[in-house]
């Protein structure tokens, strides 16, 4: 029976409050409808260009928007070029009206995720656990740090008392604790035939999704995962070494405050940007010149002496408009002198 061994420290529970208030903050925030496409775009763009970067590979922000986008780049090699289209497919697969329909974690999602990330690269016959005829071949940045104790013939079983702790711990123990054990676990045993850590990764983001800390919120927990790495596996091995997951729940916690507050500066200023915008003269156009456009819609055309009536201004404040107006080609001249008249550019 799978028995994690944790404490809830004053430092851990603390966090927890603070990533529950984030999150209520975030899911409360209310945007137009091109807001939230920037935003949804700009995290599936940090989640591929920080797995882009996960992968080794030299890639800028405008690649990332195109695969993410669901374009294939020319450039890598294909395995990667599959790596980055499947992990983008993962992304999808875990904010759809299809995943909803999944339970937070069972078989099906555990070898779901693995499928979709390694379908193409590898046959499909690898998305599984690995088992006892199997060698442990699959190297990453954290495959070292797998218990080698537990053997191919013990990784189902593994498993399944993982899900079954999950599912009965649901009532008493918080989201955030149960997917940081449930992460650590499943870094533990490696239980995958290939692409572990991938895996983890694609998990990680599906269970934020579910538990709402990710998804409708654009927050990147695979940018979250690349700018702390270090401290991440730091905190796996002296949790492994203590047989105390505390410490990396900890780290996690505190590691998903920074990433929810990063968030939320993100959906601020795009969402000041954007009433700025709303707020922002049409083409800096004054309201004289507004007023003579809505004009020109119903008479067809005006000459300069017409706009200083109209507008009680100086010939060369009317000069000024119009001119204006004419370089930004939202109207033409015809004529000269004092014949001058003004139409629509579209009439």
């Amino acid at each position: 029976m799978f028995r994690p061994n944790f404490n809830y420290t004053d430092k851990l529970v603390t966090s927890l409050v603070k990533l529950e208030n984030l999150k209520a903050q975030l899911a409360s925030m209310d945007f137009s409808y091109p807001v939230k496409h920037k935003l949804s775009m700009n995290a599936k763009t940090q989640d591929i260009f920080h797995l882009g970067h996960i992968l080794g590979l030299d890639m800028t922000l405008k690649d990332a928007e195109k695969i993410a986008g669901g374009l294939r780049l020319d450039g890598f090699k294909d395995q990667n070029a599959y790596i980055l289209g499947n992990f983008r497919n993962a992304l999808e697969f875990n904010r759809s009206n299809i995943a909803d329909t999944y339970s937070e974690i069972d078989f099906t999602v555990l070898l779901h995720v693995n499928k979709l990330i390694t379908s193409s690269w590898r046959e499909s016959w690898d998305s599984r656990f690995r088992n006892e005829n199997d060698e442990f071949v699959d190297k990453d940045e954290w495959s070292g740090l797998r218990d080698i104790s537990v053997t191919g013939d013990q990784v189902q079983n593994s498993m399944i008392e993982l899900v079954e702790w999950y599912k009965s711990a649901a009532p008493s123990i918080t989201p955030i604790i149960r997917i940081g054990i449930t992460l650590f676990r499943i870094t533990e045993v490696a239980p995958y035939y290939t692409a572990n850590m991938l895996s983890v990764i694609g998990l990680a983001d599906y269970l934020f999704v579910k538990n709402g800390f990710a998804g409708k919120i654009y927050s990147s927990f695979v940018r979250n995962f690349d700018l702390n790495k270090a401290a991440y596996k730091e905190a796996f091995e002296v949790s492994k070494k203590a047989n105390d997951i505390t410490y990396w729940l900890e780290v996690l916690s505190d590691n998903l405050i920074k990433e929810l507050s990063e968030t939320r500066e993100d959906m601020s200023k795009l969402n000041e940007d954007d009433e700025k915008a709303k707020n922002q003269p049409f083409l800096d156009l004054n309201k004289r010149q507004l007023k003579v456009l809505r004009y020109l819609q119903t008479v067809p055309m005006i000459k300069r002496e017409d706009y200083c009536h109209m507008m009680e201004v100086s010939t060369m404040t009317a000069f000024r408009d119009l001119n204006d107006l004419v370089r930004k080609k939202l109207i033409k001249v015809e004529g000269k002198g004092r014949g001058t008249k003004y139409r629509l550019s579209s009439m």
